[in-house]
């Protein structure tokens, strides 16, 4: 896995939003969904684009991730790329593999700085129409 570090990229922001993706992926693999909401912009405005759902606000998000099966126990990150967009919004880009699809996994994920730390606030997550 990677981290990329341009000239307008700040190492700092890199790292942080680099350590709350691998606490979300963390909580992912764990199906710890108290966890995984609270990566979430508490908010009306957030957004998760699944495999076959489209959830708006963080109420939607919630009742999707109560509902949801776990992920595969053998689903395995194979790139990740962090890059920000300023000192308090960075982007994550993940690919991923997953035993039960024979596409590969893709997942977007827009984080914000806020009081409580960083959160997700758009998070879109799709399967590639090219066999991995």
């Amino acid at each position: 896995m990677t981290v990329r570090v341009g000239a307008d990229d700040r190492a700092a922001v890199l790292r942080e939003v680099r350590a709350a993706f691998e606490q979300y992926e963390q909580a992912l693999m764990r199906h710890d969904v108290e966890a995984l909401n609270a990566f979430f912009l508490n908010s009306a405005r957030a957004i998760r684009y699944g495999l076959a759902e489209q959830n708006y606000g963080i109420d939607a998000i919630a009742a999707y991730r109560r509902s949801s099966p776990p992920v595969h126990a053998e689903r395995r990150l194979l790139r990740v790329e962090v890059t920000s967009l300023g000192e308090d919004v960075a982007c994550v880009s993940a690919e991923f593999t997953d035993p039960a699809s024979a596409q590969l996994g893709r997942q977007t994920q827009t984080w914000v700085r806020t009081g409580k730390g960083w959160k997700i606030a758009v998070a879109h997550v799709s399967l590639s129409q090219a066999a991995r």
